[in-house]
């Protein structure tokens, strides 16, 4: 039984965007490209998900991620943190991305960069994803 499709808030890089409209087929995407944005949306709307890439608003996952936390009417949200591959240096371990994600309140932390093809980056994703909004 396929699941109900949900509302789903992309605080992302352009880059990123395929791959979630790929993998979440009859969901409705909203994308936003600053912190500003995506608070105004979250504000303005309430979202089943919220996936924020590491480098949106030039790396700024964890401001956002801050600000949801403390306020506003999807303040529990769950949240998907990701770093995409190939989108240039980022100078912070897996493991403190994954710590700081999980000390701010993310429900996850997918590190696509650190799989081999985009068969397992996919999958990783999907599961992640499914797993924080399955059921509805």
């Amino acid at each position: 039984m396929r699941r109900v499709n949900k509302k789903i808030l992309a605080a992302d890089v352009p880059e990123l965007d395929a791959r979630l409209v790929n993998l979440l087929p009859g969901d409705e995407l909203y994308f936003v490209r600053t912190v500003d944005e995506a608070i105004r949306a979250l504000e303005r709307e309430d979202f089943d998900l919220l996936v924020i890439s590491v480098h949106f608003d030039d790396s700024r996952m964890f401001d956002l991620l801050r600000q949801v936390r403390i306020e506003g009417r999807n303040k529990g949200i769950p949240v998907v943190c990701v770093r995409e591959p190939g989108l240039g240096f980022t100078a912070v371990s897996t493991n403190t991305l994954e710590v700081t994600c999980r000390a701010l309140d993310a429900n996850a932390f997918v590190d696509l960069a650190s799989l081999k093809d985009e068969e397992e980056r996919n999958a990783a994703l999907r599961g992640a994803i499914e797993d924080l909004i399955k059921g509805g």
